[in-house]
Order: structure tokens, then C-alpha cells, then sequence
């Protein structure tokens, strides 16, 4: 009886008075084969994480090859440098007066309501209205209206009298 205790209870059996000496050396086997499972065990639980982690490596890798590349850039807008002075001095200039019925009655550079005999300029594209000195700053550094950003085009110009069109 004490030697099937021994064999399933292994080293937790206190030892009795009556052990021979040749139980000892299968007791130690126990405990021995025990530990060899337990790092068995441990391998087994390394090498799954290491197959799991692979796997993920190897899923991403194929979702990226299978995606297509991105589109190529949209081509940059040329810078915006201003417009020469010979097309700034050929946008029409006006002189307000009081009498002017117009949407537009203040500059939206400088903020300032228009006085009766300012000098103004409408810019033939969009018709927005600005003092000449401040929009000639504007358009010497920028290409585009400051109000709606469009570009004006100066070659509505009349072929006969080659005035702008009134824009009211």
C-alpha cells in the first residue's frame, strides 16, 4: 500500500520509517517526468504564439499587396504671383459718387465705406469693387479676387473701342 501512495503522491508522501532504498531513485523519476511535461508544455504555448504572430504578419502582408497602389498626385496649381502691371493698369477704374446704386458700397480689403470721388476698380470677372490703391497691393502679390478667389480675365476687352463691358 505505502508503494502506491508513493507512485501516485510522489515527492508529498512524508517519508516513513520502513521506505527501502530502492523506492527513492522512482520517486525523483516523478517528479523529473513532471517538470519535462511542464516545460513541454511551456515550448507548446511558445510555439502557438509564435505561429499565431506569424500568421498575422503574413495576413497583413497579402492585404497590402492586394490593395492597389494610391492614385499618383493631383499636379500642383502654379503659384500665385500676381498679375503684371501692364494687365493691372488695363482693369477699368471708376470714380464713385454718391449717387452710385451699386451691392458693393464698402472696399473688403481696407474695410472702408466708399466717399463720393474715390477711385475704385471692379474687376471684370466676378464685378466686386475696391479702391484702387488697395486692390493694386492685392493683385501684385495675388492672382485672384480677395472676395470669391477668381481669377480675372482681362481679355474681355471690346475689339472695336476696347473698353470693358459694364458689369452693373
Amino acid at each position: 500500500m505505502t508503494r502506491s501512495l508513493r507512485l501516485l503522491g510522489g515527492a508529498f508522501n512524508p517519508p516513513s520509517l520502513f521506505s527501502e532504498p530502492d523506492d527513492e531513485p522512482s520517486a525523483n523519476m516523478g517528479s523529473d517526468s513532471a517538470l519535462i511535461l511542464l516545460a513541454l508544455f511551456c515550448a507548446l504555448v511558445c510555439v502557438l504564439g509564435l505561429l499565431v504572430v506569424a500568421r498575422c504578419v503574413w495576413l497583413r502582408r497579402l492585404a497590402t499587396a492586394a490593395t492597389p497602389p494610391p492614385p499618383p498626385p493631383l499636379p500642383t496649381p502654379p503659384p500665385n504671383k500676381g498679375l503684371k502691371k501692364k494687365i493691372l493698369r488695363s482693369l477699368p477704374k471708376l470714380t464713385y459718387t454718391a449717387d452710385c446704386t451699386s451691392k458693393f458700397t464698402d472696399c473688403a480689403i481696407c474695410l472702408t465705406e466708399f466717399a463720393a470721388g474715390d477711385e475704385i476698380r471692379e474687376l471684370p470677372q466676378c464685378g466686386h469693387r475696391f479702391h484702387v490703391a488697395c486692390i493694386d497691393v492685392w493683385l501684385r502679390s495675388h492672382s485672384s479676387c480677395p472676395s470669391c478667389r477668381q481669377i480675372p480675365e482681362v481679355s474681355n476687352k471690346c475689339h472695336k473701342c476696347g473698353g470693358f463691358p459694364s458689369l452693373t
